[in-house]
């Protein structure tokens, strides 16, 4: 029997490993999923995501566990297992989403269950009225979920995935089917449930066979020129790799603090910011933290040499500091040395000034004091 070790302060907890499929049935799978789909999606995706629509009703009279969708448009459907995953719930979820691709985009929207009315809503979900990812790239995303075979994502959610599915699942993506198998260790004490998901399948096989628009080469490229030069300046602070999103984000040693490079806006009018964001799932944490530095405006901006340092929102919970560069369209960007220099050399600073400097730890153990 697998057990784990939780270490707060002197105190040291030991947590068995518990039955899932014994202990808990299929609907509390669904509703845990349901309400915090980014559990299951961690190694698949920094994109944020949200579910879609739950127990979504399927042409054939099918019903899909969940649908859900992330930041970048994509569509990735869902099939809950409390138990073993078998060869069944492949041939299941293969099914499901060839229902799926047989239904326009109206009759998505129109059907019981759907959480949002349209791609539009869905978009300002994610992004309230910042344009940080473009419109046009979200929607064309979006609808090639819908229709193309290979770009929507299918993902079994398993306590155990046997052998055979995995097997079947690999074959799969072998012919451009982006299939994975979520599988997760569990443990509980009395008062305490710890999940432990765990990805079973191969990323790079699906990233391989991954349709990317032309935007997204774009950015890809950008990002890896600029982190590829962040690395050899600032060595061993991540291994991260660029993607095709219009973000990228480098570490700060927190899981709801990071930095970040974001081109926002649509083309031919793309700006590139630079910054320090606060993602924590508590907005009043994120705007205790922008107060905090906000407090030190002058000093920040005499360090940064940046009198056109910025405090604002980001969507409608999270918060960032940040300055910004118009840089017109991503082709221009790509061109630019003068660009590509400054976005690295304002990261360099942000990264001295806010997490060399300890300021980072120093603004959350202030906030966590009041």
């Amino acid at each position: 029997m697998g057990y784990i070790v939780i270490k707060n302060g002197s105190k040291v907890e030991i947590i068995g490993e518990g039955d899932f499929s014994t202990d808990k049935d299929e609907k509390y799978l669904h509703t845990l999923v349901e309400k915090n789909p980014q559990i299951i999606l961690k190694e698949i995706t920094e994109n944020d995501v949200v579910t879609l629509a739950s127990h979504l009703k399927l042409p054939s009279g099918g019903e899909l566990d969940l649908l859900l969708v992330d930041s970048a448009g994509n569509l990735i459907l869902v099939e809950l297992k409390k138990g073993k995953g078998h060869r069944e719930a492949i041939a299941q979820l293969l099914d499901y989403a060839s229902d799926l691709q047989q239904m326009s985009e109206s009759e998505l929207f129109s059907s019981a269950n759907v959480k949002f009315q349209s791609i539009e809503e869905i978009y300002r979900h994610f992004y309230a009225n910042d344009e940080e990812f473009s419109y046009d790239d979200f929607k064309r995303n979006f609808l090639e979920s819908l229709t193309n075979p290979n770009k929507i994502q299918l993902l079994l959610v398993s306590y155990t995935i046997g052998d055979d599915t995995l097997r079947l699942a690999g074959w799969l993506r072998k012919f451009g089917i982006k299939i994975l198998c979520v599988e997760f260790d569990y443990f509980k004490s009395e008062n305490k449930e710890i999940f432990v998901p765990k990805l079973r399948g191969s990323m790079e096989e699906t990233e391989r066979i991954e349709r990317k628009t032309e935007t997204q080469e774009k950015y890809l490229r950008f990002f890896s020129e600029i982190l590829s030069s962040f690395k050899e300046r600032k060595p061993g602070v991540t291994e991260r790799r660029a993607t095709t999103d219009s973000w990228l984000q480098i570490p700060a040693g927190f899981s709801s603090v990071h930095f970040e490079w974001l081109f926002r806006g649509r083309e031919p009018n793309k700006i590139l910011e630079v910054g320090l964001h606060f993602e924590d799932k508590k907005e009043d944490f994120n705007q205790m933290l922008l107060d905090y530095f906000k407090s030190k405006e002058s000093v920040l901006k005499k360090e940064l040499e940046a009198e056109d340092l910025k405090f604002g929102k980001l969507g409608s919970k999270w918060r960032k500091i940040y300055v910004e560069k118009i840089v017109g369209s991503l082709d221009k960007a790509l061109e630019s040395d003068e660009i590509k220099e400054w976005a690295v050399r304002m990261m360099i600073k942000f990264y001295e000034i806010f997490k060399e400097s300890g300021e980072i730890e120093k603004a959350i153990q202030a906030v966590r004091e009041t």
